[in-house]
This record gives C-alpha cells, structure tokens and sequence, in this order.
C-alpha cells in the first residue's frame, strides 16, 4: 500500500467487522481525527494477530510503507507489539511509528507461561523500537512501566458519547456488553447471582463469542441456575440495537480480571447507567473519572473480579435498597455531563504524535523528526544502547 496523502494512517487488525473495545477506539480515532481536519485512514491488515502468519507480516510491512510528508502511522498494538522487527524496521526507514496498546498481550487469559513469556519478549522489543507510546489510561500507562520499565507513554483516554438517559425495567435489569472469553469473567456473574434469586431481577450478556469451550461453560452455568430463564445470552449488539439494550439497562456489570480502560462503562455512564467493575484495573478510571481518588459519590462499585462473595453481597444490597439505587443513578447522571468527547482524544493523539492542532509547521517537524529518530535508532543499534528504554518522562 502505497503511503498516500493520509497524516496519519491507523494499522489495525482486520477484525471482520467484530465489534471490540479496540475496534471501536480505532474506528473512532480516525472519525474524530477527520472532524478536526486532520486526515487519517483506517488501514485493516488482515491476520490471525497477534499468531500471525508470514502472509500477515508481509500485509503489515506494506500498510506500514515508506516515509512521506507529514505523515505518521499509529499501529493498533494487538498487530505491531506482535511484529517488533517490522516495526524496527519502518521506524529505520523514517517512517514514525507510534505504538497504540489497548491491552498488553500477555495479559490476555489463557495463554500457557511459555506463551506469555514469548508475547512479553515480543512486545518489549516492540515497545523500545517504537517512535513513541500511547494507551487509554494511567492505569495502563503504569502497567506498560511495571511489565516493561517503559516511560515516556501517552494517555489518550476514550471519549464516550451522551445518549439518552436509561428508563430502566420495571424489574431490575442487569446487562454485561463484553466479549465472551474468561477475560471478560461472565462466569462470575452467574455465581454471584445464583444465591440471589428470591430478589426480582434479569441479566443480559451481550458480546461477541470467544472460544467454544467458554461458551459451553457459560451456557451450561446458566443451565444450572435455579431460574435460567431470567438470563439472556445475545450475540454483539451495534446501533439502534445497543440503544434499546441501554434504555432499559438499570445497571451495568463488568468483572473483568484485566481491563485498561472498559469503554462500555463509559458508554453506560454517557446513558445514565451505573456500573459495578473489577477492582484493581483500568475500568476503575473509566468509573470515576480519572486516576487519583476522589471524595465524589462514585456511580457504582469496584470488586475484586475473583470474589463472587463479595458481588453477591453487594449486588444483594443495591437491588434491596433503593437510597443505594438512586445515589448510584444520581451520581452516574452527575459523570455523564463530565465525560470526554472523541475529539479530546483525537486531540491528545495528535499531541503525542507531534501534530498539534494549530501548528502549521508540523507535516515539515515531522519529517525532520523521523530523520532524527531513525538515525538516533541507527547509532544506538551499533553501540548497544537503546535510548527507547531511557524515557524520561514516567507515568501518572
């Protein structure tokens, strides 16, 4: 693929149209980046990321191309954390290439030790190799640093869009929108719900399918409910869809055991929609708005996502109290009116790639920084240090 007129050029894995927190921040990058006047594309390599084939790898040195004016690339980190020697190798060539993590790859559950170890060494050679760094929260910021020693990261946290405020269900209606995989930790759920069925309530699980083995867990953990009829399995909800799922949500549940961000609790946040989430991840900051603790009501609760105890109690006291129920809501309407917009984050992208909004020199910086940067690469290859690995600035 030839490098275009685009400033910026989004490399992402071609998911097929299959609607994930990644996805949908990439996607919605580049529509915000274009409302600010800023070109950029979309550009899906297609492959089995992150176990990509030599086919794949041959798609991504194409989509990642050569250096021109003003352009730069952000490479979905699922794809280029995957492939560090050809992300090496663009940057060499002066093509800026700035690593977008969304989710380190290690992190994902299932994966054997060997496995893990292996995408750990990948993605750390990736890391240092890289122009630069972003990811969706601080929260992530300081994880690349424990896993990875890594400094200088860029935070584009997610926008979130405001849509109508949720009616809610005459009875209790509960809604998990994540992807069926162990991650997303669904089996929690039902074990906490199990010992709560003399309370009025309905949970729906809506997402993409993972693997088969999970789905058959799920499905038969549902069979074994006193009540299986109060839960709904769906596949993945997009658009008007979505829409009737948050006008009658009361009340979003996410105990996911890694999550950097969780844009659907914004996405229930921007509805009205409390949320209860995993404590001790990126969903946290999603929740409250920020990194550092705040004396505001907080619009839900974080558990530990190995506790079923622990949400059943609490879910036990949200659906026999309604003081509880309508200080979460009033505090979920109080953070929808202070959510970010896409164009913050398109904003913040922008920053870190050294493409500010207002500054008319920046396609001629750009390209003098690549220059810079690949021979700063070059030196540091022959003399055995990498200055990638000695970023100064550390995350918040």
């Amino acid at each position: 693929m030839s490098a275009g007129s685009a400033v910026v050029d989004v490399v992402v894995p071609d998911d097929g149209g299959r609607p994930t927190g990644g996805s949908l921040y990439d996607r919605r990058l580049v529509a915000a980046l274009g409302g600010l006047g800023r070109p950029a594309r979309l550009v899906p390599v297609a492959g089995d990321w992150p176990a990509a084939d030599a086919g794949a790898r041959t798609r991504l040195r194409a989509a990642l191309g050569e250096p021109a004016p003003g352009r730069t690339v952000v490479l979905d980190g699922l794809v280029g954390c995957a492939a560090p020697e050809m992300v090496g190798d663009a940057v060499r060539r002066g093509v800026p290439v700035h690593l977008l993590v969304h989710l380190p790859l290690p992190a994902e559950t299932g994966l054997d030790p060997a496995e893990a170890a292996r995408l750990a060494r990948a993605e750390a050679t990736a890391l240092a190799a890289a122009t630069g760094v972003l990811t969706t929260s601080s929260w992530a910021a300081r994880d690349l640093f424990r896993r990875y020693g890594t400094t200088d990261v860029a935070v584009a946290e997610p926008g979130a869009h405001r849509g109508p405020v949720s009616a809610g269900s005459a009875v209790p209606h509960l809604v998990c929108v994540a992807s069926l995989t162990p991650r997303k930790n669904q089996l929690l759920l039902l074990q906490a719900l199990a010992p709560l069925t003399g309370l009025p309530w309905t949970l729906e699980l809506a997402g993409p399918a993972g693997g088969p083995a999970y789905g058959q867990r799920l499905r038969a953990a549902v069979r074994d409910l006193p009540e299986p009829t109060r839960v709904r399995l769906r596949g993945p909800l997009q658009g008007p869809a979505l829409e009737r799922l948050w006008a009658g949500a009361d009340l979003l549940l996410l105990p996911s055991s890694a999550e950097t961000y969780g844009m659907v609790v914004t996405e229930a946040l921007g509805h009205g929609v409390p949320a209860v989430v995993g404590a001790g991840t990126g969903a946290v900051e999603a929740l409250d708005g920020g990194p550092a603790p705040t004396t505001a009501p907080r619009p839900g609760a974080a558990l530990a996502p190995d506790d079923p105890s622990a949400w059943t109690e609490t879910l036990r006291d949200w659906l026999t109290d309604p003081a509880l129920r309508a200080q979460w809501r009033a505090a979920a309407l109080v953070r929808r009116e202070r959510l970010r917009r896409w164009e913050d984050t398109a904003r913040d992208v922008l920053t870190a790639i050294g493409r500010p909004l207002g500054r008319p020199d920046a396609a001629e910086h750009d390209t003098e920084y690549a220059a810079e940067h690949a021979a700063g690469h070059d030196a540091d290859h022959a003399t055995g240090h990498d200055t990638a690995t000695h970023r100064t600035r550390r995350p918040s």
